[in-house]
């Protein structure tokens, strides 16, 4: 009867044991919001292991889920709809042999990226985000040196064309680009190491229909570009006939 007893202690040390292990091995590992949980573990003594419940930022979820058993490897899925808020999710594991029932846990850290941000990739971000700002800042500045239009006199008759105007113009181009890294960056890490989405997904809103129009963007620029081009050589032609436009053209 005493080695009956310790034969069954053992066993149960050993099913704790084998869940515990799988608890500690998958604690704090960042998963991806809205996306399916794949996750297996193995037990020597185990003939059968459930999904129970689930403690969830918005509250208790029952499970009821049973693992799908290969061997003496169990293997689960928790769908995406399951993971729609960031934070800690744990699930609830009961395993039993046919007579005894062992219980342990699962948890996730669910972040919008699916990964935990470190120090050195928070400076490498931050590092970054602020190299953009700091280009952005200068090629304004730099755009405050740049002549906006052509030269004219007192009475609004033209002298001459300020060809440098059109790197005025690229510099707002490049602004317009530089703008749509900086909400992308900042986006990001937002979504990196804020709980609260909106701030993140604001950012993100601000990127995405930035990006968006881009493409309209660059097509009008060129267009309005080009036709100032045109209209900067036929003045060109006027001024070397001597004749200077006037305010009106």
């Amino acid at each position: 009867m005493k080695s009956d007893k310790i034969i069954i202690a053992l066993f149960i040390l050993l099913l704790i044991v084998n869940i515990s292990a799988l608890a500690t091995a998958q604690d704090y590992e960042p998963h991806k919001k809205d996306t399916d949980l794949e996750f297996s573990f193995t037990s020597n003594a185990a003939v059968s292991c459930n999904v129970t419940i689930g403690n969830t930022p918005s509250g208790i979820v029952i499970i009821n889920q049973s693992s799908q058993q290969s061997g003496q490897t169990f293997n689960n899925t928790i769908f995406a709809g399951n993971f729609s808020e960031l934070g800690n999710y744990c699930y609830n594991i009961e395993c039993s042999d046919g007579s005894t029932i062992e219980a342990g846990s699962v948890c996730r850290e669910v972040t919008y990226l699916g990964k935990q941000l470190s120090e050195g990739q928070a400076l490498m971000y931050l590092g970054f985000l602020t190299l953009l700002v700091l280009v952005f800042v200068l090629n304004f500045i730099g755009m405050g040196f740049l002549p906006a239009k052509n030269t004219r006199d007192e009475e609004g008759r033209m002298l001459s064309i300020s060809y440098m105007k059109y790197f005025r113009n690229i510099l707002w181009m490049t602004g317009y680009f530089l703008f749509i890294g900086i909400a992308y960056v900042s986006s990001n890490l937002a979504f990196g190491f804020l709980e609260e989405e909106l701030i993140a997904n604001t950012l993100f809103l601000i990127f995405r229909i930035s990006f968006m129009f881009a493409p309209i963007i660059v097509i009008v620029w060129l267009i309005w570009i080009f036709v100032s081009m045109f209209h900067d050589k036929q003045f060109q032609r006027m001024l070397n006939r001597g004749v200077f436009p006037g305010s009106n053209l």
